[in-house]
């Protein structure tokens, strides 16, 4: 099975792979597989994608040598319902490795449990205070049982979400004509609180493992904008609700002494209400949406494994989705047509592929493959027609080990974007971007990817990692004018192709060798530049969402003898742009966000943990230039500017693990 070879492998000293044993995070003393993970030197971890499909949505971390069979539950989540204790070691298998599905990534790190039996029960509480008294809790229990071959696993949790950007501030409407301002304060509030269930088993079966997991997720949310202007005000409201259920089974065994053979069934069923309103004098508005979802997919994979140094793959893999999506729109009373206002929307998909990984040297592994997808995507409603795609997906990764420390890798992919149903129903966000259309005529925006990595790990718990990417983009997906019975709108389509150039750097730095006993340094810089040409003024622009820059920076020191760790995390916040038919928009969070932490662990049952986040408070800044028509031929007509200076907030953890 893939576990037996994930650890032969790093027993045997591969250079492709780098094991991390329990006592390597001992001084740490930390609490779950996701802080360990966190702790890992030169690896930044990848929580997946959630859009349709199994193939390409996978993150960076496997436990078991297996790729969890769930989407719903994301797999942050998953990791940290693993107590540390329950974890023997983790591979980091950096370019691939023969024997091993590396999902598509260049670098996986496998969580390894021990296989000892054991019993452990975990409840935890946390809550968030901000300064104004209102407070966001959460709970959970966690049960996990190791027998023989067999684990057991159950949680249940409350589930509060919250907007860390809520707070006060002002509303500033700039007139062009008159140069005048008029400034409104404002108020900003979104909680929500809601609940989550999971459980799982998995046991021996016909000679290998079998896995069933069940999800289900209920997370309401509500926010409000409340205006208050001299002599009237006005509120913008939104409430939404999120019901998720998810069901997987997964088998995977030998069926003869070189070839393996993994088959997963994954079910997914949703539900989504939005109904956002706006009360203002002369122009109260009402959307409401509603939308079921759904996604059945079937995969099967075999792997052929002849020797050592070679190991073939191929399979394919089906899927259904559909979405039913119904909405409205009242402009002080009176409906509004929009386009794509109801939408019923299925897929059909299937893939096939083949993909080898060859060890064709002491030092080098070629790993080559290609799938190639072929989807029909109907709707009826506001419109009825089908089309279909096919797409070829090469990959090709070059990996050079000169020595356990050193690798430079190469990859070449193309990979295909997925149509985000919801963009085909008409939506809403009254406090920001107002009422899209939907758009029947998306199509998938394609990425022809080259990417280069080196990798360099020192000191034991150091490492740096620079990758350096650049995409050719066909078909980007960004917003475009359409028209429908009451006029023009917004709405998510392709334009003409972009291309992307991305820079990527990650430190891990031990301190020990600078006084900091146990103290440990990651920083992660990214920059992204990126250029598409406007559909509107057709002039070159930043791609609709992209961040220039990521910069992130964590700070930690373990000290045994108080049995605690403190931690400095900084952030370089975030930087936005978008554009659509008559208003240009750049948001973005000023200035850094920093969180300073203690966590201290009087037995290896207890933990508190104690926190000030966001404690140098940022303001939201969204600014809004709207124009009198077309921003192509039309004069600048106003500036709408929204401050809301944030909240820093106080976060306390108390974990206590029975067993």
């Amino acid at each position: 099975m893939m576990l037996a070879a994930a650890s032969a492998l790093a027993d045997t000293g591969q250079t492709g792979v780098l094991t991390y044993p329990a006592s390597f995070f001992a001084d740490a003393k930390l609490n779950t597989a996701y802080d360990m993970i966190q702790r890992l030197p030169g690896f930044t971890f990848d929580d997946g994608k959630t859009e349709r499909g199994f193939a390409g949505n996978a993150g960076n971390v496997v436990i078991d040598g297996l790729r969890p069979t769930a989407k719903t539950d994301d797999l942050q989540s998953i990791l940290s319902r693993i107590p540390a204790s329950d974890v023997d070691h983790i591979d980091v298998i950096r370019g691939g490795v023969p024997g091993i599905d590396m999902h598509g990534q260049t670098v996986v790190a496998d969580v390894v449990r021990k296989k000892s039996d054991s019993t452990q029960i975990v409840a935890d509480l946390e809550d968030n205070f901000w300064p104004d008294g209102h407070s966001v809790p959460n709970a959970s229990v966690d049960f996990t049982q190791h027998s023989g071959d067999s684990t057991y696993e159950a949680s249940l949790s409350r589930i509060g979400n919250f907007d860390d950007s809520v707070g006060k501030g002002f509303y500033s409407v700039t007139d062009m004509a008159t140069g005048t301002t008029q400034r409104t304060p404002v108020r900003t509030t979104g909680a929500g609180s809601g609940w989550g269930v999971t459980g799982s088993a998995s046991v021996p079966l016909y000679g290998g493992q079998f896995k069933a997991n069940l999800t289900y997720q209920d997370t309401p949310f509500h926010s409000v904008n409340i205006y208050t202007a001299p002599g009237s005000g006005w509120t913008i409201g939104d409430n939404n609700g999120q019901q998720n259920g998810e069901l997987g089974l997964h088998w995977i065994g030998k069926v003869g002494p070189s070839t393996e053979l993994e088959s997963l069934v994954l079910q997914r069923i949703g539900r989504q209400t939005d109904i956002n309103i706006s009360t203002a004098v002369g122009a109260d508005q009402y959307f409401a949406s509603k939308t079921k979802t759904g996604e059945s997919i079937v995969r099967t994979t075999v792997r052929y494994s002849p020797n050592a140094n070679l190991t073939l793959e191929s399979g394919a893999e089906g899927a259904y989705n559909f979405l039913n999506g119904t909405s409205s729109y009242l402009l002080n009373g009176t409906p509004v047509p929009l386009p794509s206002a109801n939408a019923n929307v299925n897929e059909k998909r299937g893939e096939a592929f083949v993909h080898a990984t060859w060890k064709f040297a002491p030092d080098w592994l070629l790993e080559a493959g290609a799938r190639a997808e072929y989807s029909t995507i109907s709707e009826s409603g506001y419109t009825n027609m089908s089309r279909s795609f096919f797409f070829p997906k090469p990959r090709l990764l070059l990996t050079w080990t000169p020595n356990k420390n050193t690798q430079f890798r190469l990859r070449y992919e193309r990979v295909i974007g997925q149509l985000d149903f919801t963009n085909f129903v008409a939506s809403s966000n009254l406090s920001a971007s107002g009422v899209n259309a939907g758009n029947p005529d998306l199509k998938p925006d394609r990425h022809m990817q080259y990417e280069a990595s080196y990798e360099y790990d020192f000191w034991g718990k150091g490492a740096f990692v620079a990758t350096l990417l650049h995409e050719d983009i066909t078909d980007v997906v960004d917003y475009v004018p359409v028209t429908g019975p009451s006029g023009m709108f917004d709405a998510p389509g392709n334009i003409k192709s972009g291309h992307l150039n991305q820079v990527d750097t990650e430190l891990t730095l031990p301190l020990d060798k600078v006084g900091l006993l146990n103290g440990l340094l990651k920083v992660t810089n990214i920059w992204r530049f990126d250029k598409v040409r406007d559909p509107v003024t057709g002039e070159p622009r930043a791609i609709y969402n992209e961040r220039p820059q990521d910069v992130e920076l964590t700070l930690t020191q373990d000290i045994e003898s108080l049995n605690s760790t403190w931690s400095i995390f900084y952030f370089n916040c975030w930087d936005q742009y978008y554009y659509r038919l008559t208003e240009f928009r750049h948001r973005r969070v000023i200035p850094p966000y920093v969180e300073l932490s203690w966590e201290y662990k009087p037995t290896p049952a207890w933990s508190i943990q104690a926190a000030v986040r966001n404690a140098l408070p940022f303001t939201y800044d969204d600014t809004f230039y709207e124009y009198g028509g077309p921003r192509d031929s039309a004069s600048l007509a106003q500036i709408n500017n929204l401050k809301i200076k944030s909240q820093p907030r106080l976060y306390i953890q108390i974990r206590k693990t029975f067993g």
